[in-house]
């Protein structure tokens, strides 16, 4: 009985020291970043950060498949802050190009249209309990006939 007591012991504490010793290891800090594009559209926002200041020069954003020119305005300052605005709502991603035609493809962030429709369709207490109300005594009136 006491072998069995010392063995379960014994192999909780090898648990819990691989558990704790098979850790990831901490990463290295990111190096802040040198520029930041904040792409507005109507319901989120699309941030890119850039590890080098962009070159001067047309931004383009990727639209139905079709290349559209993107109006930024940039702020001086470190890092440096570029904001644009887009009259539509957002996909999950889009693709940007920078004036040295590279690529980049950026998450947007926020709630997805999915969060932003449950949210708005909350109703207050009040209504709630109103059409707890209704829904309760329709049934009372149903079981009745």
């Amino acid at each position: 009985m006491r072998c069995l007591v010392v063995t379960r012991c014994l192999m909780v504490m090898v648990l819990l020291t691989l558990g704790l010793g098979c850790r990831q290891p901490d990463s290295a800090p990111k190096a802040p970043p040198r520029a930041r594009l904040i792409v507005r559209f109507l319901d989120r926002d699309a941030v890119l950060d850039l590890a080098a200041e962009p070159g001067e020069g047309a931004w383009r954003l990727m639209n139905a498949g079709l290349w559209e020119s993107l109006e930024v305005r940039w702020k001086a300052g470190a890092p440096r802050i570029g904001a644009a605005v887009v009259g539509r709502t957002a996909p999950d991603w889009v693709l940007l190009e920078d004036p040295s035609r590279d690529t980049h493809r950026v998450v947007m962030r926020g709630p997805g249209p999915e969060e932003l429709a449950q949210r708005n369709e909350r109703m207050d207490p009040q209504e709630r309990d109103a059409l707890t109300f209704l829904g309760v005594f329709w049934a009372l009136v149903w079981t009745r006939r």
